[in-house]
């Protein structure tokens, strides 16, 4: 499978439910102008290379992503709040850089696929740490980024060279959103229930007195 495929697929995905009603799953009823803009952005951008000392090479979608989620960040206002979306991203982005480092040195146990379990996993415990469609990008980008630390500590690989933005990490920056989106919306929904449940159960104790 091409890299950049699972992006693109998972997006066309994202797509179809936006546009037939899942608004609020999907993207937390964010407009579809700033989506489409984003996109659009991310696209003319990418043919784009900045190589910062010989050692990162950044496209421009990938500049484009980072700069909106350090927007997003700012726009969090509260502290705190920035304090543990920073915290949660450093977190994930460990856990990532950490499955591919193990695979890279030991690739013996593999879940799903070796290119899907990192961004699976981060994602996962992004959608646990945060509720908002925003601090879940942010942490998602940020997290895709911190990944990719692993090539300067593994003695296995050759080239130091970091490829930030390339369509191999779009479908792992995808990959972790979608997972986070998921855990997220299940958290939320399975929350619900349980403060229907308990408040149910009030009530009959009420009615009992």
């Amino acid at each position: 499978m091409n890299d950049g495929f699972i992006a693109f697929w998972l997006l066309s995905m994202a797509f179809i439910l936006y546009v037939t009603g899942w608004k609020e799953q999907v993207a937390e009823g964010m407009s579809s102008r700033m989506l489409g803009l984003f996109i659009l952005g991310a696209l003319l951008l990418h043919v784009a290379e900045l190589t910062v000392k010989e050692s990162v090479l950044i496209t421009g979608s990938a500049a484009l992503a980072i700069a909106v989620a350090f927007i997003q960040l700012a726009m969090l206002r509260h502290f705190g709040t920035v304090l543990f979306v920073v915290f949660s991203a450093l977190l994930t982005g460990f856990m990532w850089m950490w499955v591919r480092y193990i695979y890279g040195m030991d690739p013996v146990f593999i879940v799903l696929n070796p290119a899907w379990d990192g961004p699976l996993l981060a994602g996962l415990f992004a959608g646990l740490l945060a509720d908002r469609f925003r601090s879940q990008f942010v942490i998602a980008v940020f997290a895709a980024v911190f990944s990719q630390l692993d090539l300067l500590i593994s003695p296995l690989v050759i080239t130091k060279l970091m490829m930030i933005g390339s369509p191999a990490w779009w479908d792992g920056l995808v990959i972790a959103l979608t997972a986070a989106r998921v855990t997220g919306n299940v958290k939320n929904w399975v929350k619900q229930k349980a403060v229907r449940f308990v408040e149910g159960r009030t009530g009959e104790r009420g009615g009992n007195v």
